[in-house]
């Protein structure tokens, strides 16, 4: 038996979006995974799944980490919705669900992109396995991208590991504050993070700040940081970009 803690450990700060047209099967999928991913979606066709996937886009700034999909819906089938997902974001992970009659399918999928696919009947080891392989797959790629030193400018650099920012390699002060934003932004390095996103990281920080806090303490990080490194997106949020 697949132990569901081997796949938490992997999945616990990853969101996924599940696409199937079945209820039943659907409910029971999203009611597995909700304890296992920080954020569970669901859609029951293709164009409903597109449509929230673009509003979880322009709401968080990024994509969904995983999307689960089945191949036979109404409207908008699993190969449709699988092309629509890789012209928005070609290197977005993709599972599909298949039943066997399914095969005459998979080499349309195949050569889309998707390499893991899960047989119906779905037998939970099976696709918590399926799961983890893939989370570990996207945790691994994440981690390659991420570096602990970004640079600023020509002339700034934050060290991640040891939070400490420089310009023209003359060490800047830094409040708390700031060194959390350093953190969140960083994490997310030229995307978007929403309000919400900086309020929930503050709380899980256990640091009460308003929003209004947030916006006069991005102002003063501003100046510290070359121009334009900091950037509101109006209605959505802040990035830190690199150039």
């Amino acid at each position: 038996m697949f132990d569901p803690m081997v796949l938490y450990r992997e999945s616990a700060h990853l969101s996924i979006l599940i696409v199937e047209d079945h209820l039943s099967l659907r409910t029971r999928i999203v009611e597995i995974l909700s304890d296992l991913f920080a954020q569970v979606d669901e859609a029951q066709n293709g164009i409903d799944a597109l449509e929230q996937y673009k509003a979880y886009r322009k709401q968080h700034g990024v994509y969904y980490d995983l999307v689960l999909s089945d191949i036979q819906m109404p409207q908008m089938n699993g190969i449709d919705l699988t092309a629509e997902l890789y012209a928005l974001h070609e290197e977005q992970p993709i599972i599909i669900l298949s039943a066997h009659q399914d095969a005459k399918y998979l080499l349309a999928l195949i050569n889309f992109g998707v390499a893991q696919f899960i047989t119906k009947p779905i037998e939970q080891d099976q696709m918590l396995e399926t799961l983890y392989n893939v989370c570990r797959k996207i945790n691994k790629s994440t981690a390659k991208q991420s570096e602990d030193t970004i640079v600023l400018g020509d002339r700034c650099i934050w060290d991640a590991r040891t939070q400490v920012l420089k310009v023209d390699n003359e060490v800047v002060s830094l409040t708390k504050h700031e060194i959390y934003f350093m953190e969140l932004f960083g994490r997310h390095l030229d995307k978007i993070c929403s309000m919400d996103d900086i309020l929930n990281y503050f709380f899980l920080n256990n640091i009460d700040i308003s929003a209004e806090n947030v916006r006069s303490s991005i102002a003063r990080l501003r100046k510290k940081l070359p121009k334009n490194s900091i950037t509101s997106v109006y209605g959505l949020g802040y990035k830190l970009s690199s150039y």
